[in-house]
């Protein structure tokens, strides 16, 4: 098997691991194991650790099961495979199981885990430990490994609880007050049909009833019910429409790619503040991303770096 043929398995992981590894109970150890990692799940720390890892075990650096049997999940071969590297497997494959149900997610990494220990269990024995592509693979991803584990810790020491806390006082509770919309609307086929429709309500129709018997859309059976909404929320032609109107007033017929719509506007308000821990996650990502970027400018400031060889650019 070549080296090249273990990127296959990034693709096929889903599909290799639908039947059940493990019984329940190591997958709730996991569970609780992935609780505890806290924030640093935010910062990734672990995929470097993880790809310097998957390089070591295929030159033979693999640990031996003299870990403790609380931390071990299974050996191939009497070689230990830990909650540690359930942890870190899922980081690398974050993008494959993030969306997998918990149980499901742990026995997919176990299984990941058991393949790649006797994929490089295989490689050592056909001779390829030292193959001049497992080394060169094996220094970029210590410079990787290197790399992320750097900027993660850069990234915890100056991304913190209390940044984040203050990020949320100083640009959502004081900043500007978005407004936002509650509206009804009824989709038809037709510009004749909305029409006829807005003839029938000035003439007493009762909206909610309309939309729960004319409305071609989802939200029909609930009286063409949107809830509140703001102007990013919906299509162009829909909000500058919604956001024109008065309280209980309805549209003329606005089209977008969806139909003809009839709308009428329920309510008006500011956007409430939302609590700080439906955006804390958000926040983070913002922090961290501004945070990274400093890291980075940081270090090319005080460089050498030079481009040598590059293709120019096509007109």
């Amino acid at each position: 098997m070549s080296i090249g043929a273990g990127n296959s398995i990034f693709l096929a992981v889903k599909l290799l691991y639908a039947k059940p590894l493990v019984k329940s109970p190591p997958h709730r150890q996991y569970a609780a194991q992935r609780v505890l990692k806290g924030r640093q799940m935010e910062f990734r720390l672990t995929i470097g650790k993880a790809v310097l890892l998957s390089a070591l075990s295929l030159a033979g650096f693999g640990s031996q099961a003299q870990d403790s049997p609380t931390n071990t999940v299974a050996t191939v071969n009497g070689m230990a495979i830990t909650y540690d590297d359930i942890s870190m497997a899922e980081d690398e494959l974050i993008g494959l199981v993030g969306q997998l149900p918990e149980r499901q997610r742990f026995e997919t990494l176990v299984g990941y885990m058991v393949d790649r220990n006797l994929a490089a269990e295989a490689a050592r024995d056909a001779g390829l430990e030292n193959a001049p592509e497992v080394s060169k693979r094996i220094d970029f991803m210590k410079q990787k490994a290197l790399q992320d584990v750097f900027v993660g810790q850069k990234l915890m020491q100056r991304v913190t609880e209390e940044k984040v806390a203050a990020y949320y006082q100083d640009n959502i509770v004081a900043g500007p007050k978005q407004e936002e919309v509650r509206a009804r609307h009824i989709l038809l086929d037709t510009r004749e049909e909305a029409e006829a429709v807005i003839a029938t309500i000035k003439n007493g129709g009762d909206f909610i009833e309309l939309a729960k018997k004319r409305s071609k859309g989802p939200s029909g059976a609930g009286g063409g019910d949107l809830g509140y909404f703001d102007k990013d929320a919906m299509v162009a032609p829909f909000s500058e429409a919604a956001f024109k109107l008065k309280k209980g007033k309805i549209s003329e017929p606005v089209k977008t790619q969806f139909g003809w719509h009839v709308i009428k506007l329920e309510d008006r308000r500011s956007k409430p503040t939302p609590p700080l821990d439906d955006v804390r996650d958000q926040i983070y990502q913002i922090l961290i991303s501004e945070a990274r970027r400093e890291i980075y400018d940081e270090m090319r400031e005080g460089a050498d770096v030079k481009f040598v060889n590059i293709a120019p650019s096509v007109e």
